[in-house]
């Protein structure tokens, strides 16, 4: 499948995607400052101000670039909101090398719950958790494109994703806790 028959298959598969209340930016934020909780009022209302989304394809790839890849800070909702782009972003840019950008790594790593921890397993199941078959179904092609076609570091980690969770049968359409 081509990159751009992909993102139809995505945006197709997230067109209906409720849009969350928290930016890209604002999860830029909290990951930037939030652990030590120094984020003021004025920083979170500009960093919510500056949002160009209305739907997640809306989101500029310039966005994605200044956010980097939060996505492992997301609950459901934002995840299933803000995985397409990421994944679009990925596509349109799956030839970019690691040390340029590991936007495309960190992708495939969040649709990828390791199970090293309990406790993070649960976490990243539970963001997957509103995903539909639809959906899943674009990321197992997603990962199937990364596997055969990106950076080395990439198609290693879209393999394991791959191998280790998303081809056994039983969690196809059973993304629960």
């Amino acid at each position: 499948m081509e990159p751009q028959e992909l993102i139809k298959q995505i945006e197709v598969a997230f067109d209906r995607v409720k849009r969350p209340n928290i930016s890209l930016r604002q999860f830029r934020l909290t990951d930037l400052k939030g652990i030590i909780g120094d984020i003021t009022d004025e920083e979170w209302k500009q960093a919510g101000k500056a949002r160009q989304d209305s739907k997640w394809r809306d989101i500029p790839d310039s966005e994605i670039e200044e956010c980097d890849c939060v996505l492992a800070h997301m609950g459901a909702e934002e995840y299933q909101y803000y995985l397409p782009a990421y994944m679009r972003y990925s596509l349109k840019h799956y030839k970019l090398p690691v040390w340029e950008s590991d936007i495309i790594g960190a992708t495939v790593y969040s649709v990828y719950p390791s199970s090293k921890d309990k406790e993070l397993y649960k976490y990243s199941i539970n963001q997957m958790s509103l995903l539909n078959s639809e959906q899943e179904n674009a990321i197992i092609h997603f990962l199937e494109f990364v596997a055969e076609n990106a950076d080395d570091v990439q198609m290693s980690g879209a393999k394991i994703a791959l191998d280790r969770y998303w081809r056994k049968n039983e969690y196809i359409g059973t993304l629960t806790v």
